[in-house]
């Protein structure tokens, strides 16, 4: 009898702990699975793919700022200011429009969305049109609303003394909060000499590769966009193209990519200026920006002063693309092309 009450004190002790511990996840909730953060703390949104889904899922929003990591330094709160709404990030790595349009979709199940302001990739056009999310390193659980499969989440130990410490430190301190969300540009180095560690250029330059194999995958692409686009036509879509440097254009002529670039860049464009909803600003063809390296830590990662550069810039309509000057648009792209494979890259790499 002993034994037996032993046994069943041990057994209340233990779903006691058990219960605690999964109260005190639920509390602190570093992942936003379950709420908003409360007793007044702020969000802290500084690991992207495990925040991704609960904040998407359970913050207070009206507008998305959607990208790839290119966007994530865009302080969102100037939105916020400038069109009076109230902006959430939702961003992937090398974001591919069906990663995209997943959160899009999760969002729009959970909020009613009245404005994207969508940085559009390149490269997001030339990716797979299937939804990639779901990797080794990123739960599924935290994609579903259901806490059955929650065990991993709740009980954790990576969370309760790495995650949540962190979260509790930098909501006191202001680290990723508001609209520096996932902002990572603290203690990078903007500079030529550092964005040219990314690229050796070769002396080969290889000849124009055959991409009519990849044009299924762009059309796909591009017809996702304007699919989104066209069918919530109550929601003002502010789409944009952020300015790689002139190295990426380069190591795309150098690889026999350059066309297919020049390619993807027309068809979205000429899809885009015709749907009544949206704005299409464009900023890839500014020479200032793409051909100064010190703007840039890599071939496509730039300085958060060119983040602000373009939210001010769409703010004052500057650089919009319409059917009245897109041919000219087009052709202000190809010459600058022209320009970086010929003379611009040659400012900093030697001519062979």
């Amino acid at each position: 009898m002993e034994k037996k009450r032993a046994l069943k004190v041990l057994g209340i002790l233990i779903a006691i702990e058990l219960a605690v511990v999964a109260l005190f996840v639920w509390f602190f909730d570093p992942f936003y699975q379950y709420h908003e953060p409360f007793m007044g703390l702020q969000a802290v949104l500084n690991d992207r793919d495990n925040q991704m889904p609960g904040s998407l899922r359970n913050f207070t929003y009206d507008s998305v700022l959607l990208g790839s990591s290119v966007a994530e330094n865009f302080d969102s709160s100037y939105l916020d200011e400038v069109y009076d709404c109230h902006t959430i990030k939702a961003i992937r790595a090398s974001g591919s429009v069906a990663d995209l349009l997943y959160y899009m979709d999760m969002a729009r199940e959970n909020r009613e969305i009245k404005r994207v302001f969508w940085c559009l990739d390149i490269f997001a056009l030339l990716s797979s049109p299937e939804v990639t999310l779901y990797e080794d390193n990123i739960p599924r659980y935290l994609h579903t609303t259901t806490v059955v499969d929650d065990i991993p989440y709740l009980y954790n130990k990576e969370i309760i003394l790495e995650k949540t410490p962190i979260m509790l430190a930098s909501s006191q301190m202001g680290m990723n909060t508001g609209g520096h969300a996932y902002d990572w540009s603290e203690d990078k180095e903007f500079s030529a000499e550092r964005a040219m560690e990314a690229y050796e250029k070769p002396e080969e330059i290889l000849p124009p590769i055959d991409y009519s194999q990849d044009i299924p995958t762009i059309q796909k692409n591009v017809e996702m966009v304007l699919q989104e686009i066209n069918a919530h036509p109550d929601v003002e879509y502010i789409v944009f193209f952020p300015p790689y440097s002139m190295l990426w254009w380069d190591c795309g002529h150098i690889n026999g990519f350059g066309e297919e670039y020049l390619y993807v860049v027309e068809q979205i464009l000429t899809g885009l200026v015709d749907c009544e909803n949206v704005t299409v600003y464009y900023y890839q063809a500014e020479q200032d920006i793409i051909c100064n390296l010190d703007y840039y830590m890599d071939m496509v990662h730039y300085s958060p002063e060119i983040n602000q550069y373009m939210l001010e810039s769409i703010a004052a309509d500057k650089g919009r693309v319409t059917t009245e000057n897109l041919t000219e648009v087009l052709t202000h792209l190809r010459e600058t092309y022209e320009y970086i494979i010929t003379e611009g890259i040659y400012q900093y790499y030697e001519k062979y």
